[in-house]
């Protein structure tokens, strides 16, 4: 833990995150105020010419490169005279490089380019005789047994290895590697450490005698887990430990090694003096904030010339020919490799972001430390936490036990669980996180490898998962009941204590039943006992390893050690005490379960909220001559608060004047209230008959601009903006309304640089939903600013039914109603029945019914003082089983203008 001065110090330089708390340092770490400020003066002061040019500006760009780079090496303990910086535009750029150049043939440049598409066009049938086979049913007979992905029609190459739990960026390599007569190998967790975690290795084959040259590709530090991987694993890789005399692709072969150290360097101090990868990915972006598109490959000098290029761009050749087939590239790896003008202002920023993180932290040891222990302050009150019934609250996914900051790093994994044992989908927690102003990630975060093998599932379950709709990156969180992802928290050097308790009271505040019970699971100490032995780790002493007590730093960690949630203190260091007092033997006969399998031996109980099929009863249906339409609401302005009206024309697009206005920031981004939570209390108002909108809020003189906005501003003589912004995905071109709204609009959200556009006609959008009920023949409809569908449908009596769900009975109906923004709520159907509909006839109106409505933590927000709550989310997914749905989206089917109006009969099609 830092000094409280130095705490101070470092906070002082982070002001754009007063009220924020960022834990995505594993994604994107934060720049610093001194930081930019020296980046700016430099800027402002100096000259920067092209590097490739002669000018007295130009050589003097070339010469803070050059300087950029020898800061680069010693950062990493090293020189010109071992590694070369060869810049890219981050790691997954620098892999590609080492991908598309390594030379698979010793002595033989002249490489196999044969083609074999190996991709999948999106919505293509997936076609395993058309590709890689994955499923581990042959393997050769190398050390390690790797399961073998066969290479089709390959000829005679070396072997790329990587580990399951690389990143996505390092999977790709195998497709260039199958293409130039590799052979391609997956190591699971378990068989790297046990093939490389033996002591003993084999005489590495002289250069000069080896046919092939083959590449092992591991993590430094996985960003799944934020497990460490053996750096030593470099030299066994290296001294041929892989090599097999009895497997024709790994005999004769010469073994580099490439470290993924993307995440590693984030936090922690490599090493290059000691440990000697042949190749090195790094992005930068990752250690200091800033810039952001840049990284850099490091090749270790005697290993360069494993590297071949086919291709040279602008800067990289001695002299090229357009009349012959003839060049001679540069004699510098770097220079031959950096294709056209590098990024040179951004490299010109690097200098300031190393100098910031010395003087901010005194060293990547202290970095390295600070982060592990406010991940073991997270990790260990996780797995502490219980629900009232004694059920877990927790499942996390990790390979440490988080006590040495050699194996372990700044993240945290996990999933939350309710009660009776369902899993929680990660949406709801990323929502609910929104609420708090947390900033965390979900998903399997481009490690499809290391979410596999935590969350237990097959092969077959991740491409059922495809098979139903479920992509990389998207908020399908739980399939049949269980995760297709998890929750990740991630620290970096400026994280303090107070993000810590404050993410921890989120959980305990959201997703735990009453009373918190805070005991150590039964099957932690053989889960530890395993890890000591998977790393080879001494015996504690202390409940501290001694890797972590000699690090030569006056580290101060008693505030680390006691968790005080919810009034419960605990000493976290009573879980090694605890588990030290347990006998393996007995651990291992008692809880050899995975942690799926202990969950499911838990004994359920119910949750306090019932579900929905057990409260809905169809066949009871009141009297269809009573199904009206009782509400009609319309919002004109994007995220702003409702108009309620009697009667109302349908457009084209829906009600007309619903969501044809929108407030953008100014980077001309629509400002909605998951930002801004004020805007619902800014009330919009139609005035027909003087063709007006009219803002008004609480204690400020109403504005009003006109319905047709003119395209000529006549006070100004001048020609009315047409402005560019983006919802749900489209580019949307609306007119500015004028400075006088968007003055108004400053002063009262006392927020700078907004403005009010309306939505123009020159490009239409279209209807976002995608509905099995839509036949393939109806045309998509038109829509205005909203984000899915023209209309929102809620049903009274459902509302009504999760009222009578929620834990806090305070919440009034029609308090729920406006949270939920609906444009037509109806009465007299049973609760739920909506979602049976295919059509609906509203007075004269035909709609087709296109599906329910997804929920974030905009219902969250108390639409009558812009205040936040946990609920309804928390029952609302509680209640539909991690499926957050409420109300039902409609189209409009009819040509030209309708009307529509309160006490209108509704006529169902089911």
């Amino acid at each position: 833990m830092y000094s409280k001065e130095t705490e101070q110090y470092i906070t002082s330089e982070f002001p754009l995150l007063n009220g924020i708390c960022y834990l995505d340092h594993a994604g994107a770490t934060l720049y610093a105020k001194s930081q930019m400020n020296a980046v700016h003066k430099e800027l402002n002061e100096s000259v920067f010419g092209n590097p490739h040019s002669l000018s007295i500006s130009s050589k003097h760009t070339t010469d803070v490169i050059d300087q950029v780079r020898y800061r680069i090496l010693k950062h990493f303990h090293t020189n010109p005279d071992d590694y070369c910086v060869i810049f890219t535009s981050g790691a997954t750029a620098a892999l590609k490089l080492v991908a598309e150049s390594f030379n698979w043939k010793n002595g033989n440049p002249e490489e196999s380019t044969r083609s074999t598409d190996n991709s999948v066009s999106p919505g293509q049938e997936i076609n395993l005789e058309n590709n890689l086979d994955i499923s581990p049913k042959e393997s050769c007979n190398c050390v390690f047994k790797a399961p073998l992905l066969k290479a089709p029609n390959r000829e005679k190459g070396g072997t790329l290895v990587y580990l399951q739990d690389n990143h996505t960026s390092v999977l790709g390599i195998r497709e260039l590697a199958a293409q130039k007569g590799a052979c391609v190998h997956c190591m699971p967790h378990d068989f790297a450490f046990n093939t490389l975690g033996r002591n003993e290795s084999l005489p590495q084959i002289h250069s000069d005698t080896t046919k092939t040259n083959s590449l092992f590709v591991y993590p430094a530090q996985c960003n799944f887990s934020g497990v460490k991987y053996p750096l030593s694993w470099v030299s066994k890789v290296q001294s041929g430990l892989m090599s097999c005399n009895n497997a024709e692709c790994c005999y004769n072969t010469k073994w580099y090694c490439c470290l993924d150290a993307a995440s590693f360097v984030s936090t922690n101090d490599l090493d290059l003096s000691v440990v000697k990868p042949d190749f090195v990915c790094i992005s930068f972006y990752k250690m200091f904030g800033f810039p952001t598109g840049l990284g850099a490959l490091l090749v270790r000098n005697s290993s360069a010339h494993t590297l071949k290029r086919n291709y040279f761009g602008g800067g990289t050749v001695q002299i090229s020919l357009s009349t012959e087939m003839f060049y001679v590239p540069r004699y510098s790896i770097s220079e031959r490799f950096e294709d056209g003008t590098v990024s040179f202002l951004s490299i010109v920023a690097l200098r300031h972001g190393f100098d910031t993180l010395q003087s901010l932290t005194g060293g990547m040891v202290n970095v390295a430390l600070h982060t592990l222990f406010l991940s073991r302050y997270v990790h260990h009150s996780l797995l502490l936490m219980h629900h009232g019934n004694g059920n877990p609250a927790v499942v996390l996914y990790c390979d440490t036990d988080y006590e040495d900051f050699l194996t372990q790093g700044n993240i945290v994994n996990f999933n939350l669980l309710r009660s009776n044992g369902e899993y929680i989908g990660f949406a709801e927690v990323l929502h609910m996180a929104n609420l708090y102003g947390i900033h965390l990630r979900t998903g399997c975060f481009c490690n499809p490898g290391a979410c596999q093998r935590h969350l237990n599932l097959t092969v077959n379950d991740l491409k059922g998962h495809y098979e139903v709709g479920h992509v990389c990156g998207d908020e399908m969180d739980l399939i049949e009941g269980r995760p297709t992802g998890s929750v990740r928290i991630s620290f970096g050097y400026m994280s303090t204590k107070h993000d810590a308790d404050k993410f921890l009271d989120m959980i305990t505040s959201c997703f735990i039943d009453a009373p918190l019970l805070m005991h150590v699971p039964q099957w932690w100490p053989y889960f530890r006992r395993t890890y000591r032995e998977k790393f080879n780790m001494k015996k504690l002493k202390n409940g501290i390893y001694p890797s972590t007590s000699n690090t030569g730093t006056d580290f101060k960690t008693e505030n680390y050690n006691t968790v005080v949630i919810k009034d419960q203190t605990f000493d976290i260091r009573k879980i090694n005490a605890l588990t030290e007092e347990i006998e393996i033997n007995e651990v291992k006969d008692k809880f050899k379960l995975s942690n799926d399998e202990i969950l499911s031996a838990k004994a359920k109980q119910s949750l306090n909220i019932s579900s929905k099929e057990d409260q809905v009863h169809y066949d009871s249906v009141k009297n269809k001559e009573s199904y009206h339409l009782s509400n009609i609401f319309l919002y004109p302005v994007k995220s702003c608060g409702p108009m309620t009206v009697e009667n109302w024309e349908i457009n084209s697009r829906g009600l007309k004047y619903d969501r044809e206005w929108m407030i953008v920031n100014s980077s001309g981004v629509a400002l909605t209230q998951k930002q801004e939570t004020k805007l619902c209390l800014i009330m919009p108002k139609i005035d027909l008959e003087n063709q007006n909108l009219i803002l008004e809020y609480n204690g400020t003189s109403p504005i009003s601009v006109p319905l047709n906005h003119p395209h000529f501003d006549h006070k100004n003589d001048r020609e009315a903006s047409l402005c560019e912004s983006k919802v749900c995905g489209d580019y949307i071109q609306g007119w500015d309304c004028g400075d006088d709204v968007a003055v108004w609009l400053c002063n009262t959200l006392d927020r700078d640089g907004l403005r009010l556009l309306q939505q123009g006609n020159i490009k239409p959008r279209n209807n976002k939903y995608k509905s099995k009920n839509m036949k393939k023949d109806l045309p998509q409809a038109e829509i205005s600013l909203a984000n899915q569908s023209q209309f929102l449908l809620l049903n009274s009596a459902s509302v009504h039914w999760l009222k009578e769900q929620l834990m806090d009975k305070s919440l009034t109906t029609e308090n729920l109603i406006r949270r939920f923004r609906c444009n037509f709520l109806v009465e007299g159907i049973n609760a739920f029945e909506e979602e049976n509909w295919i059509k609906v006839r509203i007075g004269n109106v035909e709609l087709q019914v296109e599906g329910p409505c997804t929920r974030c933590q905009m219902v969250c927000i108390d639409q009558e003082t812009g205040g936040r709550s946990k609920e309804p989310l928390r029952s609302l997914s509680a209640a539909f089983h991690g499926k957050m749905r409420f109300g039902m989206y409609l189209q409009h089917q009819g040509q030209g203008r309708r009307s529509i109006s309160v006490g209108d009969p509704v006529i169902i099609t089911l």
